[in-house]
């Protein structure tokens, strides 16, 4: 009989100490993988951040182009207007 409550004890503590230990790895391997998953969304962020910065000075030089065509045909604009209508100035 004492054998038998001695196994009971025995198996019941094993089963225990298994699980604490389980449980422990468990959290343990769920916490580097989220680590890991982070690092990759930081990973794919940084990517599309730096393409963004990419498309935001070649668009900035787009406008900056843009800005002394619009400045010249401006000016063209007015002289062709004082051309045809000297006595009226032009807008």
């Amino acid at each position: 009989m004492n054998e038998v409550i001695t196994t009971a004890v025995i198996g019941f503590i094993s089963t225990i100490v298994g699980y604490i230990a389980g449980n422990r790895k468990n959290k343990a391997e769920a916490n580097a993988l989220e680590i890991e998953n982070v690092k990759e969304v930081i990973s794919v962020y940084t990517t599309a951040i730096n393409d963004l910065k990419v498309e935001i000075k070649e668009l900035k030089e787009l406008v900056e182009k843009y800005q002394v065509h619009i400045e010249k045909l401006q000016t063209e604009l007015y002289t062709l207007r004082s051309q045809m209508n000297p006595d009226r100035p032009a807008l």
